[in-house]
């Protein structure tokens, strides 16, 4: 060995180092290196695992994010649509309840003005017997009393001719109208209950009504059927009769 230029003291020291280097670094270095690289293995792995964990709870958030906003934009539209239901129900009900009130307006407009339509007439009534009866005394002088002359005029307003309750005979109706030219009494109105409940078969009630453009007599609707016993009735017929 010494022809090859090697020490053998110095080769065997020398191996010896290393057997105790490599032994030192086995025993005290080596697991130490070997936990520090495992710990830093652990600790990247474990960075990758919290990486992926915060993505995953990114996700997540943004989802939840995402599903908050879409609920609370489906709220906002059902809030919206519930205001406009809500006003166009309120809507509907103040046009409603105006066309209500306008309605009850007229009716009642309508009402006053049929009351004092019949108030003038009831007082016109007066005003037509003291003028019929002053005409039936110039005309008959005192051939006939005043109370005949107010029976006459009575008769002449609220008799229903005979020939009318012919017509009426037999009919029935549940609801009857009688249309007279005056504003008729509360015992007018009886004697003229009794006499159709005599000829009608009646089953509801009579309603009267004023119109004075049939000038006197009396105006009779059964259902359909209308019996014309009017002062104007009679004049047309007259008038028909004389230009035939």
């Amino acid at each position: 060995m010494e022809a090859l230029g090697i020490n053998p003291i110095y080769l065997v020291a020398q191996i010896l180092n290393f057997l105790v280097i490599w032994f030192l670094l086995s025993r005290l270095v080596f697991p130490r290196l070997l936990k520090a690289l495992e710990e830093r293995r652990a600790l990247i792995e474990k960075g990758l695992e919290d990486a992926k964990a915060a993505e995953q709870l990114r996700a997540s958030i943004q989802a939840e994010r995402q599903r908050i906003l879409e609920e609370a934009l489906a709220e906002r539209q059902r809030i919206v649509a519930e205001a406009v239901r809500q006003a166009e129900q309120q809507r509907a009900q103040i046009l409603s309840e105006a066309r209500a009130e306008a309605q009850r307006i007229l009716e009642v407009a309508r009402e006053e003005a049929e009351r004092e339509r019949e108030r003038i007439l009831g007082e016109l009534r007066m005003q037509i017997s003291a003028l019929a009866l002053a005409a039936a005394h110039r005309v008959v002088s005192d051939a006939l009393d005043e109370s005949r002359h107010r029976r006459l005029i009575h008769e002449f307003f609220t008799a229903i001719p005979p020939q009318v309750l012919e017509e009426l005979r037999g009919l029935k109706g549940d609801r009857v109208e009688v249309v007279s030219a005056i504003p008729l009494q509360e015992e007018e109105k009886q004697n003229i209950r009794r006499a159709l409940s005599d000829r009608l078969d009646l089953t509801g009630d009579v309603i009267f009504r004023v119109d004075p453009t049939i000038l006197g007599g009396l105006v009779v609707r059964v259902g359909d059927r209308v019996v014309d016993g009017s002062v104007r009735a009679r004049m047309e017929g007259l008038r028909a009769a004389l230009m035939g």
